[in-house]
């Protein structure tokens, strides 16, 4: 869902980045799962929250200063799939891409996608390959299509980019 920055001023809030601004699906009042370094996770109340293109920000109940986001500090966060948004039609979130078979256009097996990163440019598929990791920019010039019945996440045959 996004990750927690740093604080913003003196009274508990924090700067985030949200995966998805174009639909969140945050609510005040809502517990979301905060996850630490070591894969424990936390349940936090949103008290506030706003979201812009260019900075957004989060406030939970019981962080009343700097010191109560401390903990907080460049974790992720994630709310239960129950509080998504609904989809039309087609449309998937990228979360159900993690875990699919990646193929290239001949139907060959490249790997498995392992990860998703939300940066500002785009998204970026991460695939583990017998080779290693490679990172496929999630665009219409690298991605023929994701199969969400199949499991299947098909991409082009772009000399170098999985070489």
């Amino acid at each position: 869902m996004g990750k927690l920055l740093k604080p913003r001023g003196l009274k508990g809030e924090l700067w985030m980045t949200v995966f998805n601004e174009v639909d969140s699906a945050l609510r005040i009042g809502m517990k979301i799962w905060v996850a630490s370094e070591n894969g424990e996770f936390s349940i936090q109340i949103i008290e506030s929250f706003k979201i812009t293109e260019k900075k957004s920000w989060i406030k939970f109940e019981g962080c009343q200063n700097r010191e109560d986001t401390d903990n907080l500090l460049g974790l992720n966060f994630s709310i239960p799939r129950s509080d998504f948004t609904p989809l039309d039609g087609n449309e998937f979130y990228l979360v159900d891409i993690i875990g699919s078979t990646v193929l290239d256009e001949d139907r060959k097996i490249i790997g498995s996608v392992i990860d998703m990163m939300s940066l500002p440019a785009q998204n970026i598929v991460v695939v583990k390959t017998n080779k290693g990791e490679v990172l496929i920019p999630y665009v219409d010039a690298h991605i023929l299509l994701f199969d969400d019945k199949g499991n299947n996440l098909i991409v082009k045959n772009i000399e170098g980019l999985l070489n």
